[in-house]
C-alpha cells in the first residue's frame, strides 16, 4: 500500500481489505472498475475483492455498470442506502485533503510518451 495515511475507517474497523476497499470506492465514486483494477489498485488480491463483490452487489453500495468481453465494470453507488451512509462516513470523518491523496494515490498513471525531450520542454519524434 502507498504511504498515504490511514481512513478513519481503517482506523476505526481495522486496516483490513474491506475498509480499504471501501475508501477506494468512495474516493473515485465517479469511475467504475473491474476487479483486477481495483485489486492493482488497493493491493487487495482479486479473490478477495470477488468474495467482497457479492456483499457490495446485495446491499447497493456497487452496481454493475457495463461489461466488455468477460469483464464487468463496477461502480460505487453514492444513491443506494448504504452508499450514502458510507459515502457520508468517509468523507466527514477524513480531511479533504486526506480524500486528495487517496484518490490521487489510486488514480490510473498517464502513458509515458515515447518521445524524447530536448530540454527545451519539446518532444522530438525518433
Amino acid at each position: 500500500m502507498s504511504n498515504v495515511q490511514l481512513s478513519p475507517l481503517a482506523e476505526i474497523f481495522g486496516s483490513n481489505s474491506s475498509a480499504e476497499l471501501i475508501v477506494f470506492l468512495v474516493y473515485n465514486h465517479g469511475s467504475d472498475f473491474t476487479i483486477k483494477d481495483m485489486a492493482d489498485r488497493t493491493k487487495i488480491t482479486k479473490a478477495k475483492i470477488s468474495r467482497m463483490k457479492e456483499g457490495l452487489l446485495k446491499y447497493s453500495v456497487i452496481q454493475e455498470t457495463r461489461k466488455v468481453g468477460k469483464n464487468s465494470y463496477y461502480k460505487f453507488d453514492r444513491n443506494s442506502k448504504f452508499g450514502k451512509l458510507l459515502y457520508d462516513f468517509v468523507f466527514a470523518a477524513g480531511a479533504p485533503e486526506r480524500a486528495a491523496a487517496q484518490a490521487a494515490a489510486s488514480a490510473t498513471p498517464l502513458p509515458r510518451n515515447k518521445g524524447k525531450d530536448d530540454g527545451m520542454g519539446k518532444i522530438i519524434i525518433a
